[in-house]
């Protein structure tokens, strides 16, 4: 039972009487319902998109939202929303619980079984919350390692943590200390190579007795090797810790250089302090802005800068500077941050904790630069200024981002006319929506229509081995029907869909229907063939993609050998670290991965043996300027690519062979398995004969 008794319901079915059965056995259990009751697509979606809900159950029959349809609106709308799906006695010979499970229900009732409704909504319950728990902890547990991490970037204390002797992380500080100017260069540096070599055995014995006791050192003094060579004294100290889940050893070292205290504090100072205005400089304000982004952002800009630096010079200018900061920094209280920002802006950064009101000060200053005159380099004269205000909320934006929005919201008092503050307002959704061109709107609106209203299918190419009959493979795309049922081009349409972040939501409708074909196969006693099948940029970044699609195969039970994941040359290389990652864990589950385009770059061996993927699909492009090129250095680079490949035990597929001289153009290197028109055409059933091409 969820610890709230209210669970917002929304149950789409159009039979009142079996609408109450359900909400008086639910209420019968102590739940209090906050329901929303819906029958068509339309409504569907939109309380889908703008209501909060805990839990969905789905009526089957005729003229009602499918599962997969309601699946995808959920996913589509990046909610979490349980699906029960909702049988009765018509709908129970014709629908078979594994095959709604894989088309995207979470659980499933029968009707008439009032006891395994409450368990099942109790469950599923119980099972969100659990999700909820888990999703808030993750990002606390996220943000607290961003502060700690922009806290160590900026702290002045020279830190590094050291895992098996080596540095897995030196900050700013301690790269500055040993005059290193990168991280990079401290990657392969052991700790014990930070000191000279009488010293090592002195730092090895304090490093273990750390480990071993568990505690803090006190600090002992050793000598420092620069990157240079040059020795000079420190103090260091060492405690045991953990990084990303590793035993590791933090280092704080301190420079003991005699007189070096002072020498630091004039630094400091410079760099901490404006030496006209006495207030901060831009590098400290930015420094205390990152850390600490709870509060509000005033950016001041006086309109006449530029216009009064060209009349009076630099020297006046600056002397307009000081004076202008002396008309309000009686203002400010001990805990606000005020900056000489850049020519002709002051920024101030006023605490959560400050008393100071943001907008009073905002207006205060704006009056006191108005009502005040400059009398300078003989000229008498008066000026305005512009102020934009950012609220920030810790651990939401950057420094950078928090000042952009002061900035454009200064820039909307000063086009205004001036002499006014405005405070930033994070733009609505629906502006968002007001930007988009006419073309690509009404291309969202043709998806969202099709995939509401069933108008998606796939159609399959087989891919032909020449060697062995019994591999069966075949590429799935894609097809979407406009309302007047005319199929449309995918790759226009999916480029305006990875824009704007609607193709996840294809990619996962492709999967169902993709593995549903396998099982209905499977069903039949026919052994299901290989499908490729391309994956979006959209789905790289999806971090909780794998989860879905490992869930996908537990509920249909089919091996995960049957699937081949593409991918772009060209987002592999962009997604690097993301395509890295989800080729280890398809691993886990025993799919495959393809890398699609691929060979028509010079760097493209480099990612074939970084990622060493299952297959390449060779460029269509490539195997045409093969056929075409006469050229020995065409030939060669193809050898190398194909030799590369077999010693990685990657296979070569030529895509979009159209042609006899492209297929006797690829046919020369050793690649059998062969896509294209020149084979079989797309079609929309899985029946091709394999066997015909078999050597």
């Amino acid at each position: 039972m969820p610890e709230s008794p209210v669970v917002n319901l929304l149950i789409v079915d159009r039979s009142r009487p079996d609408i109450e059965h359900i909400i008086k056995t639910l209420e019968g259990d102590g739940y209090q319902l906050e329901l929303t009751q819906a029958s068509d697509v339309e409504t569907v979606r939109s309380t889908i998109d703008y209501q909060p809900l805990d839990l969905l159950l789905l009526r089957l029959g005729e003229d009602l939202p499918t599962v997969a349809e309601v699946r995808l609106m959920i996913v589509e709308a990046r909610q979490d929303i349980p699906i029960i799906a909702v049988i009765d006695d018509e709908q129970r010979p014709l629908r078979k619980p594994p095959r709604l499970l894989d088309e995207g229900a979470d659980n499933y009732i029968y009707l008439d079984d009032a006891d395994h409704l409450v368990a099942v909504v109790r469950k599923e319950l119980r099972h969100l919350q659990d999700r909820k728990r888990e999703q808030s902890f993750e990002i606390r547990f996220k943000e607290s390692e961003n502060r700690s991490a922009a806290l160590l970037d900026n702290i002045q204390e020279a830190i590094a943590y050291i895992h098996e002797g080596i540095h897995a992380y030196a900050n700013p500080a301690y790269l500055k200390l040993f005059g290193y100017g990168h991280a990079d260069e401290l990657a392969q540096i052991q700790m014990v190579h930070m000191v000279p070599p009488g010293y090592r055995d002195t730092l090895k014995s304090v490093m273990r007795r750390s480990t071993r006791s568990g505690k803090a050192v006190e600090p002992i003094e050793l000598v420092g090797v620069r990157s240079n060579g040059q020795t000079f004294p420190i103090l260091l100290e060492c405690a045991p810790t953990r990084m990303n889940d590793e035993p590791c050893t933090q280092i704080i070292v301190r420079d003991a250089t005699p007189e070096k205290s002072a020498y630091n504090q004039q630094l400091e100072d410079l760099l901490k302090y404006d030496d006209a205005t006495g207030f901060y400089t831009r590098r400290f304000f930015l420094e205390t802005l990152e850390i600490d982004h709870d509060g509000t952002v005033l950016y001041i800009l006086f309109n006449d800068y530029a216009s009064i630096r060209y009349a009076l010079g630099f020297e006046a200018i600056e002397q307009f500077m000081i004076e202008s900061a002396g008309l309000f920094k009686e203002l400010l209280s001990s805990q606000d941050v005020p900056a000489h920002f850049a020519s002709g802006v002051f920024t101030v950064y006023i605490p959560a904790r400050s008393p100071t009101d943001p907008a009073a000060l905002a207006e205060q200053i704006r009056a006191a630069v108005a009502a005040h005159s400059y009398q300078l380099s003989g000229k008498l004269f008066t000026t305005t200024c512009s102020i934009g205000a950012c609220r920030a909320y810790d651990g939401q934006e950057s420094a950078v981002q928090i000042l952009s929005h002061a900035d454009r919201a200064c820039e909307g008092a000063r086009q205004k006319g001036g002499n006014q503050v405005e405070f930033y307002q994070p733009p609505r959704e629906e502006s968002g929506r007001r930007t988009l061109s006419e073309q690509d709107e009404a291309t969202l609106r043709m998806i969202r229509d099709a995939l509401t209203k069933g108008r998606l299918s796939l159609i399959y190419q087989p891919i032909v081995s020449f060697e062995n009959a019994e591999e069966a493979r075949y590429k799935a795309y894609l097809q979407l029907q406009d309302p007047t049922g005319k199929p449309q081009a995918m790759d226009t349409l999916g480029t305006i869909a990875v824009r704007y972040g609607l193709m996840g939501a294809l990619d996962k409708w492709t999967i169902i229907r993709g593995l549903s074909a396998l099982i209905e196969l499977h069903k039949a006693g026919i052994t299901p063939p290989i499908l490729f099948m391309r994956l979006s940029r959209n789905s790289l970044a999806d971090n909780e993609f794998f989860d879905w699609l490992s869930k996908r195969f537990k509920d249909c039970r089919l091996p995960g050998h049957y699937l081949v994941l593409e991918i772009k040359e060209d987002n592999a290389e962009e997604s690097f670290e993301e395509t890295k990652q989800l080729r280890a864990r398809l691993r886990e589950i025993g799919c495959g991965l393809a890398l699609s385009h691929f060979g028509g770059k010079s760097h493209s061996d480099r990612l074939l043996s970084e990622l060493v993927p299952d297959y390449i699909k060779l460029d269509g492009s490539l195997i045409e300027r093969l056929a075409k090129a006469k050229d020995e250095k065409s030939r060669q680079a193809m050898a190398l690519l194909t030799e590369q490949a077999r010693d990685l035990r990657t296979r070569v597929v030529a895509a979009g062979v159209s042609t006899a001289p492209q297929m006797a153009s690829i046919w020369q290197f050793g690649v059998t398995l062969v896509q294209g028109n020149m084979v079989a055409e797309a079609g929309p059933r899985l029946d091709f004969d394999f066997r015909q091409y078999a050597g």
